[in-house]
Protein backbone atom coordinates (compact mmCIF):
# COMPACT_ATOMS: atom_id res chain seq x y z
CA UNK A 1 0.00 0.00 0.00
CA UNK A 2 3.00 2.32 0.85
CA UNK A 3 4.78 1.62 -2.45
CA UNK A 4 1.34 2.75 -4.31
CA UNK A 5 1.08 6.24 -2.39
CA UNK A 6 4.62 6.64 -3.37
CA UNK A 7 3.88 5.63 -7.07
CA UNK A 8 0.82 7.83 -6.83
CA UNK A 9 2.78 10.91 -5.39
CA UNK A 10 5.64 10.04 -7.47
CA UNK A 11 3.35 10.34 -10.74
CA UNK A 12 1.82 13.56 -9.36
CA UNK A 13 4.74 15.21 -8.88
CA UNK A 14 6.15 14.39 -12.42
CA UNK A 15 2.65 15.35 -14.56
CA UNK A 16 3.60 18.10 -16.78
CA UNK A 17 2.14 21.54 -15.62
CA UNK A 18 -1.47 21.85 -16.31
CA UNK A 19 -1.28 24.52 -19.75
CA UNK A 20 -3.32 27.83 -19.23
CA UNK A 21 -6.23 28.01 -21.86
CA UNK A 22 -5.30 30.29 -23.73
CA UNK A 23 -1.62 28.48 -24.80
CA UNK A 24 -0.66 28.63 -28.00
CA UNK A 25 1.98 28.50 -30.34
CA UNK A 26 -0.22 29.65 -33.18
CA UNK A 27 0.54 33.80 -33.48
CA UNK A 28 -3.01 33.44 -35.23
CA UNK A 29 -4.32 31.40 -32.59
CA UNK A 30 -2.98 33.53 -29.76
CA UNK A 31 -5.05 36.68 -31.88
CA UNK A 32 -7.89 34.89 -31.59
CA UNK A 33 -7.81 34.62 -27.90
CA UNK A 34 -7.07 37.86 -27.52
CA UNK A 35 -10.21 38.74 -29.84
CA UNK A 36 -12.20 36.76 -27.86
CA UNK A 37 -10.94 38.27 -24.50
CA UNK A 38 -11.34 41.80 -25.80
CA UNK A 39 -15.03 41.36 -26.06
CA UNK A 40 -15.35 41.45 -22.26
CA UNK A 41 -12.37 42.97 -21.18
CA UNK A 42 -12.87 46.41 -23.36
CA UNK A 43 -16.52 47.19 -22.70
CA UNK A 44 -15.81 46.54 -18.55
CA UNK A 45 -13.08 49.21 -19.59
CA UNK A 46 -15.26 51.41 -20.93
CA UNK A 47 -17.02 51.65 -17.27
CA UNK A 48 -13.82 52.73 -15.80
CA UNK A 49 -12.39 56.02 -16.39
CA UNK A 50 -10.24 56.22 -13.71
CA UNK A 51 -7.15 53.74 -15.45
CA UNK A 52 -5.91 54.66 -18.48
CA UNK A 53 -7.14 51.63 -21.21
CA UNK A 54 -5.69 53.38 -23.96
CA UNK A 55 -3.05 50.50 -24.67
CA UNK A 56 -6.57 47.92 -24.53
CA UNK A 57 -8.72 50.39 -26.90
CA UNK A 58 -5.53 49.86 -29.42
CA UNK A 59 -5.55 46.00 -29.17
CA UNK A 60 -8.85 46.14 -30.08
CA UNK A 61 -8.04 48.57 -33.18
CA UNK A 62 -5.54 46.27 -34.32
CA UNK A 63 -6.98 42.84 -34.03
CA UNK A 64 -9.05 43.87 -36.42
CA UNK A 65 -6.66 44.64 -39.10
CA UNK A 66 -6.14 42.43 -42.42
CA UNK A 67 -2.53 40.90 -41.87
CA UNK A 68 -1.13 41.01 -45.11
CA UNK A 69 1.95 39.32 -43.59
CA UNK A 70 1.67 35.90 -42.16
CA UNK A 71 4.60 34.16 -40.64
CA UNK A 72 3.09 31.72 -38.55
CA UNK A 73 6.51 29.33 -38.38
CA UNK A 74 8.43 32.44 -36.86
CA UNK A 75 5.03 33.97 -34.73
CA UNK A 76 4.76 37.21 -36.75
CA UNK A 77 2.37 39.23 -38.34
CA UNK A 78 2.21 42.43 -39.67
CA UNK A 79 0.22 45.04 -42.10
CA UNK A 80 3.27 45.09 -44.66
CA UNK A 81 3.69 48.69 -45.70
CA UNK A 82 0.69 50.23 -46.12
CA UNK A 83 0.51 53.93 -46.02
CA UNK A 84 -0.84 55.49 -42.43
CA UNK A 85 -0.45 53.30 -39.13
CA UNK A 86 1.66 50.11 -39.92
CA UNK A 87 1.00 47.32 -37.08
CA UNK A 88 2.90 44.59 -36.06
CA UNK A 89 2.67 41.34 -33.53
CA UNK A 90 4.66 38.85 -32.78
CA UNK A 91 4.27 36.05 -30.06
CA UNK A 92 7.49 35.65 -27.81
CA UNK A 93 6.89 32.09 -26.09
CA UNK A 94 8.28 31.15 -22.15
CA UNK A 95 7.16 28.39 -20.51
CA UNK A 96 4.32 29.44 -18.69
CA UNK A 97 2.64 30.56 -21.98
CA UNK A 98 4.05 33.85 -24.00
CA UNK A 99 3.69 37.33 -24.51
CA UNK A 100 1.52 39.18 -27.47
CA UNK A 101 3.22 42.38 -28.59
CA UNK A 102 1.18 44.95 -30.78
CA UNK A 103 3.10 47.60 -31.98
CA UNK A 104 1.25 50.67 -34.45
CA UNK A 105 3.71 53.13 -35.95
CA UNK A 106 1.76 56.20 -36.92
CA UNK A 107 2.49 59.92 -37.91
CA UNK A 108 3.64 60.91 -34.88
CA UNK A 109 2.81 58.38 -31.96
CA UNK A 110 3.96 54.76 -31.80
CA UNK A 111 1.06 52.71 -29.89
CA UNK A 112 1.81 49.43 -28.25
CA UNK A 113 0.26 46.39 -26.31
CA UNK A 114 1.17 43.61 -24.59
CA UNK A 115 -0.66 40.41 -23.57
CA UNK A 116 0.73 37.88 -21.12
CA UNK A 117 -0.74 34.30 -21.17
CA UNK A 118 -0.19 31.99 -18.41
CA UNK A 119 -2.44 30.26 -16.17
CA UNK A 120 -4.40 33.84 -15.20
CA UNK A 121 -5.71 33.59 -18.94
CA UNK A 122 -4.43 36.75 -20.95
CA UNK A 123 -3.84 39.79 -18.92
CA UNK A 124 -2.65 43.29 -20.29
CA UNK A 125 0.44 44.46 -19.36
CA UNK A 126 -0.40 48.32 -19.35
CA UNK A 127 3.27 49.13 -19.66
CA UNK A 128 5.06 46.23 -21.21
CA UNK A 129 7.04 48.05 -23.82
CA UNK A 130 7.11 51.48 -23.26
CA UNK A 131 10.24 52.42 -21.94
CA UNK A 132 10.18 55.55 -19.25
CA UNK A 133 11.22 59.13 -20.84
CA UNK A 134 14.27 59.82 -18.64
CA UNK A 135 15.30 56.35 -19.44
CA UNK A 136 14.31 56.97 -23.52
CA UNK A 137 16.68 59.76 -23.42
CA UNK A 138 19.74 58.12 -21.84
CA UNK A 139 19.22 55.77 -25.00
CA UNK A 140 19.07 58.93 -27.22
CA UNK A 141 22.74 59.98 -25.20
CA UNK A 142 24.50 56.73 -25.48
CA UNK A 143 23.62 57.23 -29.40
CA UNK A 144 25.67 59.89 -29.40
CA UNK A 145 21.89 62.49 -30.84
CA UNK A 146 22.17 64.65 -27.99
CA UNK A 147 24.74 67.83 -28.77
CA UNK A 148 27.11 69.05 -26.55
CA UNK A 149 26.07 72.08 -24.04
CA UNK A 150 25.77 75.06 -26.14
CA UNK A 151 26.07 73.51 -30.01
CA UNK A 152 23.17 73.70 -32.20
CA UNK A 153 21.39 70.48 -32.68
CA UNK A 154 18.95 67.71 -30.59
CA UNK A 155 18.70 68.76 -26.80
CA UNK A 156 17.25 66.80 -23.92
CA UNK A 157 14.77 69.43 -23.39
CA UNK A 158 14.17 68.74 -26.89
CA UNK A 159 13.10 65.49 -26.36
CA UNK A 160 10.98 65.99 -23.02
CA UNK A 161 9.16 68.72 -24.90
CA UNK A 162 8.12 66.67 -28.48
CA UNK A 163 4.51 66.65 -28.87
CA UNK A 164 4.39 62.35 -29.74
CA UNK A 165 6.37 59.51 -29.67
CA UNK A 166 10.50 59.83 -29.29
CA UNK A 167 11.07 55.91 -29.84
CA UNK A 168 9.73 53.35 -32.15
CA UNK A 169 9.81 49.63 -31.59
CA UNK A 170 10.44 47.34 -34.34
CA UNK A 171 9.06 43.80 -33.70
CA UNK A 172 11.16 40.46 -34.96
CA UNK A 173 9.82 38.77 -37.44
CA UNK A 174 12.67 35.80 -36.34
CA UNK A 175 13.90 35.54 -32.65
CA UNK A 176 13.30 37.45 -29.20
CA UNK A 177 14.97 40.74 -30.06
CA UNK A 178 12.97 44.42 -30.46
CA UNK A 179 14.58 46.98 -31.99
CA UNK A 180 14.48 50.38 -30.48
CA UNK A 181 15.15 53.68 -33.25
CA UNK A 182 14.78 57.20 -32.57
CA UNK A 183 11.60 58.71 -33.71
CA UNK A 184 12.18 62.31 -33.49
CA UNK A 185 12.72 64.36 -37.03
CA UNK A 186 13.92 67.33 -35.86
CA UNK A 187 16.66 67.20 -37.00
CA UNK A 188 16.20 65.21 -39.85
CA UNK A 189 19.40 63.09 -39.02
CA UNK A 190 18.51 62.20 -35.75
CA UNK A 191 15.70 59.87 -37.64
CA UNK A 192 15.71 55.95 -37.42
CA UNK A 193 18.85 55.85 -35.63
CA UNK A 194 19.44 52.80 -33.73
CA UNK A 195 19.42 53.37 -29.80
CA UNK A 196 19.28 49.80 -28.27
CA UNK A 197 16.71 46.99 -28.22
CA UNK A 198 14.43 45.78 -26.05
CA UNK A 199 15.41 41.57 -25.37
CA UNK A 200 13.12 39.18 -23.74
CA UNK A 201 14.90 37.21 -21.26
CA UNK A 202 13.45 35.26 -18.70
CA UNK A 203 10.12 36.08 -19.84
CA UNK A 204 10.30 39.67 -19.52
CA UNK A 205 11.17 42.54 -21.67
CA UNK A 206 14.62 44.50 -20.98
CA UNK A 207 15.88 47.82 -22.48
CA UNK A 208 19.42 47.57 -23.54
CA UNK A 209 21.78 50.35 -24.88
CA UNK A 210 23.68 50.46 -27.39
CA UNK A 211 27.32 48.12 -27.30
CA UNK A 212 25.56 46.37 -23.82
CA UNK A 213 24.35 42.93 -23.21
CA UNK A 214 21.10 41.68 -21.53
CA UNK A 215 21.84 39.52 -18.47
Amino acid sequence: MMLLKAVVLLSLASAPPEKPACATTNIETALQHLTAHLKTAVPEASKDDSVDNSAMYFAEEAVGQTWTVRDVPNGYVSTGNDAGTRYEAALFKNPEGYHLAIVGTGDSVINTAVYRCDKSGLTLEREGLEVPLEKAIQLYEKAGLIAPKGKPGLTRKDLKDWGGSILAYHLPRKGRVIRITSYVDEPSSAYGKDLGTLEYVQSKFQVVPLKTKAR
